[in-house]
């Protein structure tokens, strides 16, 4: 499906709801009823203009970018319109956090689907980074993995070593996830990858705190 256009002067009479007012830092959320389909807006239009300016413009601009290259990826929000720089319609997910699902009434192999579909994010190049955000890790009414909340994500044109690690950060997110919500089906190979990974960062914390006393000796 192609994104259109979307006139401002549309948006009252299609609104249904405020999900979220706006702050200075962050845009108004509305619940939209388009083409008989529910759809959220992301609104930055009442933000004073040094917010759109550094914060509003860029984050509308890298989130819509991410989400064309995710059209027709089943289990993430599809974006169906722009409005103007300030603001964009993406389809609305009716799911609920992975998290907030008493575990005897996940469907089996709910975390397999959720790294399948984190798979299928990364083979079009995009790294969502921030699925440590439990919030953002979803499963549908239809029982099926959802990931939402694209505003951190970033696009990657070649599989370098940046983009390796990125993919490591939101598949160990899931696993992380999946061993607090169901630490029984945690398997050996998934608790060495969680227990590879921690190394891995204490190692980034390590060379970072050297890099800082090394600049301040400097």
């Amino acid at each position: 499906m192609t994104p259109v256009r979307l006139p401002r002067e549309q948006l009252g009479r299609l609104t249904v709801r405020v999900l979220r007012p706006g702050k200075w830092n962050a845009p108004e959320v509305r619940l939209l009823e388009l083409d008989g389909r529910p759809a959220v807006l992301k609104d930055w239009a009442d933000r004073p203009l040094p917010t759109r300016l550094a914060i509003g413009w860029p984050l509308v601009r890298r989130e819509t970018g991410i989400l064309r290259r995710l059209i027709g990826l089943p289990g993430v929000p599809q974006l169906l319109a722009t409005v103007d720089r300030n603001a964009f319609v993406m389809s609305f997910v009716d799911a609920r956090p992975v998290y907030k699902v008493p575990p005897a009434d996940l469907p089996p192999g709910i975390f397999a689907d959720l790294l399948a579909l984190v798979d299928a994010m990364h083979a079009r190049g995009v790294v969502h980074l921030d699925l440590r955000q439990r919030k953002n890790v979803l499963i549908d009414s239809e029982g099926r993995a959802a990931l939402i909340d694209f505003a951190s994500s970033m696009h990657f044109s070649r599989d370098g070593r940046v983009f390796r690690l990125m993919k490591l950060v939101d598949r160990t997110a899931v696993l992380k996830l999946k061993n607090r919500v169901t630490p029984a089906d945690v398997t050996e190979e998934e608790k060495e990858a969680l227990r590879s990974f921690d190394r891995m960062r204490k190692f980034w914390v390590i060379k970072f705190r050297r890099k800082n006393v090394k600049d301040r000796l400097d």
